[in-house]
């Protein structure tokens, strides 16, 4: 699961073999529902890159609502989301989709983690946007987890500062 947040890893993933073999392992009377459950998360996840990768594109049928479920799926998981962050912005042509995506002249971004299906009426203006708050709030976040492993106080108090600047950017709170 972890490896499967890396667009690499899951790119060699995504091959009609391996997607097999999941589906087979799920289908055995054998195989208890932890591996059952383990086998369909990996699955979904493998093949939710190409529909996040679609979304930041921007094709004309992006499923926007996916690719906001698999955002929240990283996110739950600490390695998981490590890695992703990781990739999406040290991977050139993932950061250039987030980064030279027009910007959005909204208030703030759509919340997209709430669940509601979106998929009919936003915009590839509007998903970008969430992507790039959800980066961002995930940078901030991840540099404090970083800084409060360190036994230096003045780092973290940094850290904390720019939290709480954040915290006053409008719109912030709303999506958050």
């Amino acid at each position: 699961m972890d490896a499967s947040a890396n667009p690499d890893i899951s790119r060699l993933l995504n091959a009609p073999w391996f997607l097999n073999v999941l589906r087979a392992v799920r289908a055995l009377s054998t195989a208890t529902p932890e591996m059952k459950k383990a086998c369909r998360r990996l699955s979904e996840r493998v093949e939710s890159w190409t529909v996040l990768e679609n979304a930041l594109s921007g094709v004309p049928d992006a499923d926007y609502t996916r690719a906001a479920v698999f955002l929240k799926d990283i996110g739950k998981e600490e390695k998981s989301f490590g890695v992703w962050l990781s990739c999406i912005i040290t991977h050139e042509d993932l950061l250039a989709k987030v980064r030279d995506a027009p910007t959005y002249e909204g208030v703030y971004p759509l919340d997209l983690m709430s669940g509601s299906n979106f998929s009919e009426d936003i915009t590839h203006l509007e998903f970008m946007a969430f992507v790039r708050a959800y980066v961002g709030v995930a940078s901030v976040l991840a540099v404090y987890a970083w800084s409060d492993s360190l036994p230096n106080l003045h780092c973290r108090e940094r850290t904390l500062g720019v939290l709480r600047l954040w915290q006053e950017v409008p719109g912030y709170r709303a999506v958050s």
